[in-house]
């Protein structure tokens, strides 16, 4: 597990692989409790390989990406690829979606949509080619001084309601401003993934959240450790960043002790 997060890892080197892995952890975690995911990225995230391998295993996913890739309409006969971009430009609209901006507020966007086949080759010989085709939607701001968002999406993207659908869920990556906002106060703006002692503290992280999911699945026998929960995280909140992960980390050392066998079940579900 620390070799996971370590650059001294055999196959494991850049960010990029390590933020894969992580992802497929997540995603084989959350089959073996049987619930269903739609991966939602960023830009930072929605590389052309990293939506090209998730497309092709059927796994669903809305992400953000720059429209000055190249990409092909899938049903042409020539191969020549130009940048989406242009596509989206020859696309006509299809009416109004509201882009939910998190704390920035909503806006008013126009939306297009195209379907085209993206692909990457890492070693940029033809027979290395991966590609995989999608739906890209662009949301226009009305305001003209935003770009534009552009979306690629496995979700159908056929009708207007398609499309306001794939902005909701692209809207719940706010969710993970709010939980790094919160880990924030956990110390998580004290450190990077350049030494054990952080990747103890995020090694912590992992754990805690498994433990939370599990005890999230017998969720009406713990409505008053729910309210526990959440006013001990308000409380912390209020009085400043006192909660550290290493201090949460040693209460569940502490804790384990006393009810080894507790936690030897819970992490065996």
């Amino acid at each position: 597990s620390r070799q996971l997060f370590s650059s001294a890892h055999p196959e494991l080197k850049s960010q990029n692989l390590v933020e894969e892995s992580v992802l497929s952890e997540a995603l084989a975690t959350l089959g073996r409790l049987g619930l269903g995911a739609i991966v939602v990225g960023d830009r930072g995230l929605g590389r052309k390989e990293l939506v090209i391998g998730l497309a092709n295993r059927g796994q669903d996913l809305v992400f953000r990406i720059d429209p000055d890739i190249l990409a092909r309409l899938p049903d042409t006969t020539t191969e020549e690829e130009v940048v989406l971009a242009d596509l989206l430009d020859a696309a006509p609209y299809r009416g109004e979606v509201i882009w939910d901006r998190g704390e920035e507020g909503q806006l008013r966007c126009q939306v297009r949509q195209v379907r085209a086949t993206i692909r990457f080759s890492r070693s940029g010989r033809k027979a290395d080619d991966q590609e995989a085709t999608l739906n890209f939607l662009e949301l226009a701001p009305r305001e003209a001084r935003v770009e534009p968002l552009v979306l690629a999406t496995t979700l159908p993207a056929e009708s207007l309601a398609d499309a306001k659908g794939i902005a909701r869920i692209y809207s719940q990556r706010w969710a993970i401003e709010a939980a790094f906002e919160t880990m924030h106060g956990w110390g998580q703006d004290r450190f990077m993934v350049r030494s054990f002692d952080a990747i103890d503290r995020l090694l912590w992280i992992v754990a805690i959240a498994y433990t939370l999911m599990l005890l999230a699945l017998h969720d009406r026998k713990l409505a008053g450790l729910r309210e526990q929960a959440r006013s001990f995280l308000k409380h912390q909140a209020v009085l400043g960043r006192r909660l550290t992960v290493g201090k949460l980390a040693e209460a569940i050392r502490l804790d384990f002790d006393k009810h080894r066998r507790a936690w030897a079940y819970a992490w065996s579900l």
